[in-house]
């Protein structure tokens, strides 16, 4: 699987999006220095390595204080940063103001924030012109960038916000950016998506709409999609039938296998709609940590990563 610069999870919320990010972001570290960078506000990808982020807007998308070893290679690095909309705007403006009294002034008023309600998707807009610098750093660095991004609903209209905001500034410093992370969005060695699934057919369902709609209205690349909680079936159907006697063993067996053959399902309808599918195993585990998502990692290296 090709990967480019920056790689953007997204899925349905309880897919395991952010354990996926945390576990692709270390398996990469393996590889290379990479930023694991959250776009959620909540940070969890984060927590599952035990990285603590810096601001994006103050980082200025270089590595973060906050750095960890990867375990295969210790001249590999993985830190994390946080994009927050807040921080991006008040970034743009003292760009665009760079008299720190007077951007800080503009940002305080109330006449200010009319502006700012008057174009929406402004601070959204921003925040993709933020992976968009973060993509060509990691490319000038050799580095990757994962982004553990919004649900699917979200980040399908942030991706489609630069279009817009370029149809509401038709000239000027807003359609110059506009125009550069379109451009940014549909470079597949800069930028793509990985969608999240879990063997549901809810959550497949919203991953197949998610693609299409990536390919044919926004242009996007989706990279693939990660199969995720995979349970092995364990028992085949003749054992499963020797099992009856025993009622509620029989019942756990039936449940495993059927499972197992949602999941099969799942990665023929992704692959039929020329989606790329990794599996990750369903871990029998109440809470994750770094040990879990190191071993997430390790599969997602042999899977995704060897070629």
């Amino acid at each position: 699987m090709a990967l480019p610069r920056l790689i953007f999870v997204t899925g349905k919320g309880g897919t395991g999006k952010s354990t996926v990010a945390a576990a692709l972001a270390t398996a990469l570290a393996r590889l290379r220095p990479t930023t694991l960078a959250d776009l959620g506000g909540r940070q969890s990808a984060l927590r599952l390595i035990g990285l603590k982020a810096t601001d994006a807007s103050v980082a200025s998308s270089t590595r973060a204080n906050t750095q960890t070893e990867s375990p295969a290679n210790s001249d590999s690095t993985l830190d994390a940063v946080a994009i927050t909309p807040q921080g991006e705007l008040e970034t743009f403006i003292q760009r665009i103001v760079p008299v720190r009294a007077v951007s800080r002034r503009m940002l305080q008023s109330r006449t200010f924030g009319y502006v700012t309600a008057a174009l929406p998707g402004l601070e959204a807009f921003l925040m993709l012109e933020r992976l968009r610098e973060m993509a060509g750093h990691a490319a000038l660095n050799d580095r990757f960038a994962v982004i553990d991004a919004p649900a699917t609903g979200h980040a399908l209209g942030l991706l489609a916000v630069a279009r817009g905001i370029r149809n509401l500034a038709p000239a000027g410093t807003l359609n110059r950016l506009s125009s550069a992370v379109e451009d940014f969005l549909i470079d597949r060695n800069r930028f793509g998506v990985i969608l999240t699934v879990v063997p549901e057919e809810l959550a497949l369902r919203e991953a197949l709409e998610a693609a299409a709609e990536l390919r044919d209205r926004l242009g996007i690349e989706c990279i693939g999609a990660i199969l995720n909680c995979v349970p092995r079936a364990l028992f085949t159907a003749g054992e499963i039938a020797r099992l009856r006697p025993l009622e509620a063993h029989t019942h756990l067996a039936e449940r495993r296998h059927a499972l197992a053959e949602i999941a099969r399902h799942a990665r023929r309808e992704l692959e039929r709609a020329g989606i790329a599918v990794v599996e990750l195993p369903l871990l029998y585990e109440e809470t994750l940590d770094a040990r879990q998502i190191e071993t997430l990692s390790e599969r997602l290296t042999m899977e995704m990563l060897v070629q």
